[in-house]
């Protein structure tokens, strides 16, 4: 019966490191970008509740979420767009709100997230 060599496992391990590097970087083919730029901007005030768009620079995300911590009751809404409209936001006692845009790849994981300080007038 034949033995198998040293080489042939050496040549197996070469191989299938040489595998490894071809093809195992292929399949990350998206090159999603940071949240660099997020504006939030009141459009309406009455007092208590606030009509907010938040725009943030596309990022190559499949999609977004943007919403309120400090309002009550948190708000939250999604889109593949790179603007929100959010309604009824409210303020914290200060007067300030925290807002958020969180980005999503395929697999539903977080490329990227910001958060916004903004002061209702």
């Amino acid at each position: 019966m034949g033995k198998i060599g040293m080489n042939s496992g050496f040549s197996f391990f070469s191989i299938a490191i040489l595998v490894a590097v071809v093809i195992v970087p292929s399949f990350d083919s998206v090159y999603a970008q940071p949240l660099q730029k997020v504006n939030a901007v009141v459009l309406e005030f009455d007092g208590t509740f606030a009509t907010v768009e938040i725009s943030w620079n596309d990022n190559g995300a499949s999609y977004y979420e943007s919403g309120c911590v400090s309002c009550m009751p948190n708000l939250s809404d999604t889109t593949t767009d790179n603007s929100l409209i959010l309604n009824n936001v409210t303020s914290l006692a200060s007067g300030n709100t925290l807002l958020y845009v969180i980005a999503y790849d395929d697999a539903d994981e977080i490329i990227s997230a910001k958060q916004i300080m903004l002061q209702l007038p």
